[in-house]
C-alpha cells in the first residue's frame, strides 16, 4: 500500500488557535552571522515569498541542536565553527498560529505539517497563515522525537533582522553531543584515497 498524505490545502483559518511566542528561543548560528535571517529561498519548511520571509528558532538548545545538524554526523571543526543563540522575541505580543492545539486539527493539520518533505504544502500553509494575520508558526520539529511544539517560525521582511542577537556561547562538541549528534574529527590523510 502506498502511503498518502492526509495533510490537506488550508481552508478558512477562522478560528484558528493562536499562541505568544516562548520569553526565550535558541537557535545555532555560524559564528559570523547574525540571529536574524529570514528565509525566502523555498529552501525552509515555512518559507514565505518576498519580501516576506521566515526565521526558524527553537525553544531549547537540545531543539535548535538537533535542528541545524539534522542529527549529523557532523565534524568538529563543523561545531567549533558555530554558536548557539538564546534570544527573546521581537514582539511578545505576537501571535504564533498554534499547530499542535487540538483546535488546529478541525482545520485539517496533521503532523506531516512539520515532517512531509518536499515542503511545498507546509509553505502553503505558513502563506495563508500569514495572511490571516499570524505572525509565525508554532510547531513540532522534525528531528525532535519529544512530542511538544519545540519550533518557531516567526515571519518577517526578507533578509537579515535587525533585532539583538542575544546571548552567544560557542557550540560545544558535548553540547551537540548530549543532544544525539554523532561529532566526528576530520579523518587522517593516511586513511584517504585521492582520486585524480
Amino acid at each position: 500500500m502506498t502511503p498518502t498524505v492526509t495533510l490537506g490545502e488550508p481552508g478558512d483559518l477562522t478560528g484558528f488557535p493562536a499562541v505568544a511566542p516562548p520569553k526565550r528561543m535558541a537557535r545555532v548560528c555560524q559564528a559570523a552571522q547574525d540571529t536574524w535571517w529570514f528565509s525566502a529561498d523555498g529552501s525552509g519548511r515555512f518559507d514565505l515569498t518576498p519580501p516576506y520571509g521566515t526565521c526558524y528558532l527553537a525553544t531549547d538548545a537540545y531543539a535548535a541542536i538537533r535542528e541545524a545538524t539534522r542529527l549529523g554526523p557532523v565534524s568538529n571543526m563543523w561545531v567549533l565553527a558555530r554558536e548557539l543563540r538564546e534570544v527573546a522575541p521581537p514582539d511578545s505580543n505576537a501571535r504564533l498560529a498554534a499547530t499542535t492545539h487540538r483546535a488546529a486539527g478541525r482545520h485539517g493539520v496533521t503532523t506531516e505539517l512539520a515532517t512531509i518533505v518536499p515542503y511545498h504544502l507546509p509553505r502553503r500553509w505558513a502563506t495563508a497563515l500569514h495572511a490571516h494575520g499570524f505572525d509565525g508558526i508554532r510547531h513540532q520539529l522534525r528531528h525532535d522525537q519529544r512530542a511538544r511544539p519545540s519550533g518557531i517560525a516567526l515571519f518577517g521582511p526578507t533578509g537579515a533582522g535587525s533585532h539583538h542577537n542575544g546571548r552567544q556561547t560557542t557550540l560545544t562538541v558535548a553540547a551537540a553531543e548530549a543532544a544525539g549528534v554523532l561529532v566526528l574529527p576530520p579523518p587522517h590523510s593516511a586513511v584517504l584515497t585521492i582520486v585524480p
